[in-house]
C-alpha cells in the first residue's frame, strides 16, 4: 500500500512540473509603442465660430484643453499613450471651472463625453502592453467627442437670447403689431 501511495505522489509531481514547463515556455510577444512612429489619425478638429471663439478666448482651461486635444490629434501612439493622464486631467479642470453662461444640459453632457472617453485612453495606456490601435481608436473617439463639444459651444453662441425670443413670439401673435 505504501509503495502504490508513492508512485501515487510521484506521478502527481512529474505531472505538475511538466505542465508548470509548458506555461513558461509559452511567452506573449511584447509589441512596444514606437516613439518614432508616423502613426496618425485622419479626423479634422472643428473650428469654433467667431462668436463662441471670442467669448472663450479668456477662458484659460478651455485653452489648454484645445491645445493639448491639437497635440494628441497630430500625435504617434507612443505620445498618446504617455499623455493619457495630462489630457484627463485638463478635462476635468475645465469641466470643474465651467462658465455659469456654459453651465447648460448640453454643454455638460458633451463634457461628460469627452471626460468617458479620457477615461478610456486612460484605461487603455495604462495596460502593461497597450496596443497602438486601440489607442489610436480611443485617440479617435476622444477627437470626435472634442468635435461634438465643439458644434455644441457654436450652437450655444448663436442661440437667441430668451427675452429676443419671447419678444419675437409675442410679436407674432399681436395682430396689432403686424
Amino acid at each position: 500500500m505504501r509503495i502504490v501511495l508513492f508512485l501515487g505522489i510521484l506521478l502527481i509531481c512529474f505531472s505538475c512540473q511538466k505542465s508548470n514547463t509548458t506555461n513558461t515556455n509559452e511567452k506573449i510577444p511584447i509589441a512596444k509603442l514606437d516613439s518614432l512612429s508616423k502613426e496618425k489619425i485622419k479626423l479634422e478638429l472643428l473650428k469654433l465660430s467667431p462668436e463662441a471663439a471670442k467669448s472663450l478666448e479668456n477662458f484659460e482651461d478651455f485653452q489648454n484643453m484645445k491645445n493639448m486635444i491639437a497635440s494628441l490629434r497630430n500625435a504617434n501612439p507612443f505620445y498618446v499613450n504617455k499623455h493619457a493622464d495630462s489630457i484627463d486631467l485638463l478635462i476635468n479642470i475645465f469641466k470643474e471651472n465651467l462658465d455659469k453662461t456654459l453651465d447648460v444640459n448640453t454643454i455638460n453632457s458633451r463634457i461628460s463625453v469627452l471626460s468617458t472617453e479620457t477615461g478610456l485612453l486612460k484605461l487603455i495606456a495604462k495596460t502593461k502592453n497597450p496596443d497602438s490601435k486601440k489607442i489610436m481608436t480611443a485617440n479617435s473617439k476622444l477627437i470626435k467627442a472634442y468635435n461634438s463639444l465643439i458644434i455644441q459651444l457654436n450652437e450655444l453662441s448663436l442661440a437667441i437670447p430668451d427675452a429676443i425670443e419671447k419678444e419675437l413670439l409675442r410679436t407674432e401673435g399681436d395682430p396689432k403689431k403686424q
